[in-house]
């Protein structure tokens, strides 16, 4: 009995000293910090960037860039501690992922608010296509279905859509019970999703095929030993060569000139009047 009554009074006792840390913890966490938009022509909007910028399809032909909204760049702090910490492992995350996708290609992952996603990624992806692209084809790889928001260039825009390559969908190795829809809604109507691929996919299935990852570290790799996305991006430079028309490089800024009277040969300034001797 006595020892009974003994450890329901430590339990008790614990109880007390750790309760209020328990709330702390994992209840009172405070409220989201409300984080100003990203300003995506800064470098620092970005978890992952190239180091420099890649060759304009008009310079070296054509390239393939690869868009990553993959795990922990989206962020939702409750403290300045927090928007740090955040922000360093997506930094971290993204560099651990590119370091295997960038065998497709240059890399860029933005930083958005869990809040915002799709205002934020609509965002990001149209400051890439204006500064960024320069007329390159690329995918988009992520880890979970992405907002329709984001996406409506490339559904609207059918030149743009010709040089893109597809979505590959980051997916645990679980088999076909993890498999998700690259992009959110469109799930159950494959017509639909399709909108958004390149017109040499006509199954969903080979518009967003799987990338195997796995953890290292706490973070998650590539972990598949064959080819990221397999056929799919096998001969896709040599495909987009006879397919697709290149962008042409623009015209630089017109310079201000002077404009001046054109004269046939022969032509003079009329003689002005004499004046009255």
């Amino acid at each position: 009995m006595k020892r009974t009554l003994l450890i329901v009074g430590i339990i008790v006792a614990l109880g007390v000293g750790l309760g209020p840390w328990a709330y702390k913890t994992f209840r009172d966490q405070g409220e989201l910090i409300a984080l100003p938009a990203f300003d995506y022509r800064t470098n620092d909007s970005w978890a992952a960037l190239p180091a420099q910028m890649p060759p304009a399809v008009w310079a070296e032909g054509w390239g393939v860039d690869v868009i990553l909204v993959g795990p922990d760049d989206s962020l939702a702090p409750r403290s300045q501690a927090q928007i740090a910490s955040q922000t360093d492992r997506a930094v971290e995350q993204s560099k651990r992922l590119a370091e295997s996708l960038s065998v497709i290609g240059p890399v860029y992952a933005p930083l958005y608010r869990n809040a915002n996603a799709a205002t934020d990624l609509s965002a990001a992806l149209k400051t890439y296509l204006d500064d960024h692209n320069r007329g390159r084809a690329f995918v988009i790889a992520t880890d979970h279905p992405l907002p329709p928001e984001m996406l409506a260039p490339i559904r609207a825009d059918e030149i743009l859509r010709e040089r893109f390559g597809g979505f590959l969908r980051l997916t645990r190795a679980r088999g076909d019970a993890a498999l998700f829809s690259s992009v959110a809604g469109v799930e159950n109507s494959a017509s639909d999703f399709l909108a958004y691929c390149p017109p040499q996919y006509t199954e969903a299935a080979t518009c967003q095929p799987v990338v195997e990852i796995g953890r290292q570290d706490g973070m998650m790799i590539v972990s598949q030993d064959t080819p990221i996305a397999g056929d799919n991006l096998t001969g896709y430079k040599e495909w987009l060569e006879a397919n697709v028309a290149k962008t042409a490089e623009p015209l630089g800024a017109l310079e201000e000139v002077e404009i001046i009277d054109i004269r046939r040969p022969g032509e003079t300034d009329p003689m002005p009047e004499s004046g009255d001797d």
